[in-house]
């Protein structure tokens, strides 16, 4: 990992993204950069109406957030004894975000989990999303205050094509970390079997043998992604939906970030039906890394 992006709006969430951006940035002798993506242009500035409503007056200028978001970076870069470049790029935040990781090749963005106050909660962890679905790099979104690194992961894969990718991502990026693998399965024809009128004990036998079958497949997948490696990995093995065991190993294990893969099918299914990422977003107290 040889750059990592830090995005910030000054609220007390974007705060902690920094530091985990900056102790990360430490831990892996990268180049650090932060950005902030003001919405200069959206309303007049100078007409003193906003000055009447505003606590701070008028919208600042972009050589204020400048020197403001230069402090924090100063800051954040003192207290982790790195460097860290500052950027304010005027726009649409997550565009702009996205943009500017693909341009300059950034390895990890790090972003809060919302921004200030009740009232803006709601669009920025709009923000954060629209971050999480365009990046085509990890998004780490960071809610607890950094104390020290990484030291418990919980690894969730569903064994699809990308699942290899996302664990050797997770094991890459957190080299100390102690590593747990979840897998969580269903038969494909579990409810179908009871819908229509399938015994109990035919019902049982079928479970066990999609269990069976989920356990072979999980056994593979963790012998070939730990291939060449002596580090050792918990693996855990759950008859459940994703989404409940996930939480049940959490409260469980009690890791410090659960790294996820990002869905991939289309755009269309996250806005209408929802996701096991993004339900896991609003749900998990955790640090949640998203693996593209």
């Amino acid at each position: 990992m040889k750059r990592i992006l830090a995005a910030t709006d000054f609220s007390g969430s974007s705060h902690h993204a920094l530091a985990r951006a900056a102790q990360l940035a430490r831990a892996h002798a990268a180049e650090l950069h932060t950005i902030y993506v003001p919405a200069h242009g959206r309303w007049p500035q100078g007409s003193g109406v906003l000055a009447q409503y505003l606590p701070g007056g008028n919208v600042p200028t972009i050589e204020e957030d400048r020197q403001r978001l230069a402090d924090e970076a100063a800051r954040i870069a003192r207290r982790f004894r790195v460097h860290a470049e500052a950027h304010v790029v005027p726009g649409t935040p997550a565009e702009e975000i996205s943009a500017f990781a693909t341009v300059r090749e950034i390895d990890l963005v790090v972003v809060g989990s919302r921004g200030q106050g009740r009232l803006r909660a709601q669009a920025i962890g709009s923000t954060v999303l629209k971050v999480l679905w365009s990046s085509l790099v990890p998004v780490l979104m960071v809610r607890q205050p950094v104390d020290i690194a990484y030291r418990k992961v919980l690894v969730a894969t569903d064994l699809g094509d990308r699942s290899l990718h996302v664990g050797r991502t997770a094991l890459a990026m957190f080299p100390k970390a102690s590593v747990s693998l979840l897998h969580a399965f269903r038969g494909e024809f579990e409810t179908t079997l009871g819908l229509v009128g399938a015994r109990p004990e035919e019902q049982r036998r079928y479970v066990t043998e999609a269990g069976e079958a989920a356990a072979i497949a999980f056994e593979r997948f963790g012998d070939q992604l730990m291939a060449g490696s002596r580090r050792k990995v918990a693996r855990v093995l759950a008859h459940s939906h994703p989404i409940p065991a996930i939480q049940k190993a959490v409260a469980e294990l009690k890791p410090d970030l659960v790294v996820l893969g990002k869905h991939s099918g289309a755009r269309w299914e996250e806005l209408v039906l929802g996701s096991v990422v993004q339900n896991l977003l609003q749900q998990l107290k955790t640090d949640v890394l998203v693996v593209a």
